[in-house]
């Protein structure tokens, strides 16, 4: 009610305006994998596909984009904590995985998930990332029904199976489950991990708004 009461009379303050914020994208990214997935899931409760395979294209990004972020906010943790001596967010995936996971004891097991699932969302990121024509020929003397001559070339990518519902599902969940083996690992507190902010005003001087 004091401070009020000075700005109201006053026609300029000096004042010590501290702020501090902390804008974490990994929690953004991995809101924005849950909402691709619960559009998924909710057109299939409906029996609609419509545009299904797009919003597991955008889930299934969102989950590689999530994880390496994940990766560079805990390896910008522990550089400040001294467990490890340098972090490089431009550092390759391998290398910043090995070193995190290295530092917070968690075992490396690329072929078994939950890791398994951020691999194939990696390497689905870069396939898309650095996407290049995808051309095959067939020339093949075949024994076969006549129907099943007929039928058509099959225009499906070999990328696409890693967008289908059940797979995105599945990589979302191993995302949440390392992210929290990670956390429960280096220590940290859950609410250091989400994006926030705080500051504070302090009046040097105050000239009041009659003075000449």
């Amino acid at each position: 009610m004091v401070a009020q009461e000075i700005t109201k009379k006053a026609e300029k303050i000096r004042a010590r305006v501290q702020r501090d914020t902390k804008i974490y994208v990994h929690n953004d990214l991995s809101q924005a994998a849950t909402y691709f997935n619960d559009n998924i899931q909710a057109k299939l409760a409906e029996g609609k596909r419509d545009a299904i395979a797009f919003d597991g294209m955008a889930c299934a990004l969102m989950i590689a984009f999530a994880f390496e972020a994940n990766l560079n906010f805990m390896g910008s943790h522990l550089l400040k904590t001294g467990e490890i001596k340098e972090w490089k967010e431009t550092q390759s995936f391998t290398k910043k995985l090995d070193k995190v996971f290295g530092a917070l004891e968690i075992a490396i097991e690329r072929e078994k998930r939950p890791l398994s699932s951020m691999q194939r969302m990696k390497t689905l990121r870069d396939t898309l990332a650095h996407g290049k024509p995808d051309e095959k020929s067939k020339d093949e003397i075949v024994t076969s029904k006549p129907e099943d001559l007929e039928r058509g070339v099959s225009l499906t990518s070999d990328w696409e199976k890693e967008v289908k519902p059940e797979v995105v599902k599945e990589c979302l969940e191993d995302l949440d489950t390392l992210w929290k083996s990670m956390i429960e690992k280096s220590g940290i507190d859950v609410f250091d991990t989400m994006t926030h902010g705080g500051g504070s005003i302090t009046v040097v001087d105050v000239s009041p708004a009659n003075a000449t």
